[in-house]
């Protein structure tokens, strides 16, 4: 079964919470331990390692993709909230890439 990065959060994020309901597991008090601080450290080198490798395309894709079609779907949700209103706004344009 392939899932995506996003899927992968929010499963983890949902074992977390059982695991608290149904366990009393505190996640909080697990990282305060020696072996908790340890793990934690780990990860966080992981992600700051992946984080070097990535940040660059990462940080491309959002200024140039990402953030344009957001911006555009906003602008163009306020339009349409503003003609509902009775203003006449004109559309926005994409913006060049």
């Amino acid at each position: 079964m392939n899932r995506g990065f996003i899927g992968t959060i929010v499963l983890i994020i949902v074992a977390l919470a059982l695991a608290k309901y149904f366990l009393n597991f505190d996640v909080f008090s697990a990282a305060e331990t020696p072996q908790g601080q340890s793990t934690v450290g780990y990860v966080k080198s992981i992600i700051d390692t992946v984080w070097h490798y990535i940040s660059g395309p990462a940080v491309f894709v959002w200024s140039k993709i990402i953030w344009p079609i957001l911006k555009l779907a906003y602008d163009n949700f306020q339009n349409l909230i503003h003609m509902g209103q009775g203003v006449e706004l004109p559309i926005v344009q994409s913006p060049s890439i």
